[in-house]
């Protein structure tokens, strides 16, 4: 798996516009990998944050989730990983970053899982695409597609 580098915050501006998006990439994996700790804080750091500025689309339980804002984001998955005691996800070692301008596209996979309040444990992979649009200076990820692939060993 691909090691990427460890960041708390938004890129500063002298770093270069692919070390940043790979930064922010990090930062989502790691708000994605909460392992024992709460699921919902920090989100506001990478995503746009405006009513209908983004749009997610996800097919994690079967049917396909149409989001279009951050709000509608942390309302689904919250309740969602609310039900895990631990859940852990790494970017395999495929991430490609391409820029041009004020946007730039990332595609990714990424394996991990976790357990169930019940005690249930849950491996998946999933295929993913993002979006990211220069706003007011900073990047912000503008638009996430996954989609689930075959489940890791």
């Amino acid at each position: 798996m691909t090691t990427l580098t460890t960041v708390t915050d938004q890129p500063g501006p002298n770093v270069e516009p692919r070390q940043q998006i790979q930064q922010l990439t990090q930062q989502w994996v790691k708000l994605w990998s909460p392992k024992d700790k709460a699921f919902s804080k920090g989100f506001e750091q990478i995503f746009a944050t405006g009513e209908n500025e983004i749009l997610v689309f996800d097919n994690f339980d079967g049917s396909v989730v149409v989001l279009h804002s951050l709000q509608e984001y942390l309302n689904t998955w919250i309740p969602v990983m609310q039900q895990f005691t631990f859940w852990e996800i790494a970017i395999e070692d495929n991430l490609e970053i391409s820029i041009s301008g004020d946007l730039a596209v990332t595609t990714f996979s990424f394996a991990g899982g976790g357990q169930s309040q019940d005690g249930q444990d849950y491996k998946l992979r999933q295929h993913g695409t993002h979006v990211w649009k220069r706003i007011n200076g900073q990047w912000r990820l503008v638009h996430e597609h996954l989609t689930v692939g075959d489940t890791p060993q």
